[in-house]
């Protein structure tokens, strides 16, 4: 009673008559009520962050059907969020523009939508076609370029199979102001002496390229895989050529005449090891590979009348390298070339893929002969 007393006196306790009985009521102070409020705010806003997290779940990983219908769609370079966003809605791609364009936006990915052609599904979601633009993941057509193409053989691959101008190729290849934009980024190779087209540059290998790829595009891969392959294959290529005493351009070039001249692996480096003695001494390369270059398709055999042909590429009338490569050569020519083998000055063919080495002219004479 004391306790009720004391409270009494302090405000906090009220009376309430029930018949003829008191009872005392404890009052509910300000805070409490402020705290009962709070607590229902909360518990409406959970709510409705678990309602808002569930929709925006459907709106982002719930494609619009479930339908696994392949569409193709184009986008083109330059194109903004809201064309790129009225593609996708009119093939049905997406459900929203609006949405789509709200998400992209959000991270941050709006400039980073890729050109080309893109197989996309009603059956992707929002978030996975997104990716998929940003991630430049379009259709990719498998081209495979081989060891020992020349440029106008590979121009015929790509006008083949990616739909591009083989002449408008060979134009950005051939003529020297072309070729030198695309080799402003890898002069430091060259060493001050850039080649006079970019023949022997464009790396055989296979390729997956984007549907709708340009020319130059094209070019700029091929480039970029050819120094590539360079940096990776031989970290010391400086230090061998200056052993054998070439310039980074006559090493690609001798390698490409190696390249059309070898059959067999193990000859490469003994083909190789012919070429450069010949150089060292001044001899004449008297490569027949180089006079087939100037033919549009295969000669053989080659008559005497061709290698009378007046050509810088005739190494028959010629002293010397000729002025460019003549074909895209393989990693193992261009290794054969920075470690030539023998002291061998000629070769003769077997016929069968296989040549005879030889050290003098004599014995030269000798294994023609026995060929004949």
């Amino acid at each position: 009673m004391k306790r009720l007393w004391k409270l009494w006196k302090q405000r906090k306790i009220g009376k309430t008559k029930i018949g003829k009985k008191r009872i005392w009521k404890k009052k509910i102070g300000k805070k409490e009520k402020r705290n009962n409020k709070l607590e229902k705010i909360l518990i409406f806003l959970s709510f409705s962050l678990i309602l808002f997290t569930i929709f925006i779940s459907i709106i982002l990983f719930v494609p619009k059907s479930k339908t696994n219908k392949n569409i193709e769609i184009f986008i083109q370079e330059g194109s903004s969020l809201s064309q790129v966003a009225d593609i996708l809605y009119k093939n049905g791609i997406i459900k929203s523009k609006e949405i789509f364009i709200l998400y992209t936006k959000a991270i941050g990915r709006e400039r980073d939508i890729k050109r080309g052609y893109y197989q996309l599904s009603p059956s992707y979601s929002l978030v996975q076609v997104v990716n998929k633009l940003v991630n430049g993941e379009n259709l990719n057509i498998k081209v495979t370029i081989p060891e020992g193409a020349s440029l106008k053989e590979i121009g015929i691959i790509l006008e083949e199979h990616l739909n591009i101008s083989k002449d408008l190729f060979l134009k950005y290849c051939t003529y020297s102001d072309y070729a030198l934009s695309f080799l402003k980024d890898y002069k430091e190779f060259f060493g001050g002496k850039m080649p006079l087209s970019l023949e022997g540059y464009l790396f055989p290998s296979t390729y997956f390229f984007p549907k709708g790829i340009k020319e130059k595009e094209i070019i700029e891969i091929l480039l970029k895989e050819f120094f590539k392959q360079i940096l990776t294959n031989f970290p010391d290529y400086k230090e061998d050529l200056k052993k054998i005493g070439l310039t980074f351009n006559e090493w690609i070039i001798l390698a490409s005449i190696v390249e059309k001249e070898a059959k067999i692996d193990r000859e490469r480096p003994l083909i190789a090891g012919v070429f450069i003695n010949r150089l060292k001494k001044g001899y004449m390369l008297q490569s027949c590979a180089t006079v087939e270059y100037l033919y549009d398709f295969k000669k053989n055999p080659l008559l005497y009348k061709d290698l009378e042909i007046d050509s810088p590429y005739n190494t028959y009338k010629n002293y010397g390298l000729p002025p460019t490569p003549i074909c895209s050569p393989s990693l193992k020519s261009l290794e054969a070339v920075l470690h030539p083998e023998g002291d061998y000055l000629f070769f003769v063919s077997n016929n069968d893929g296989t040549h005879t080495f030889s050290k003098t002219y004599e014995e030269h004479l000798k294994a023609q002969g026995y060929k004949r």
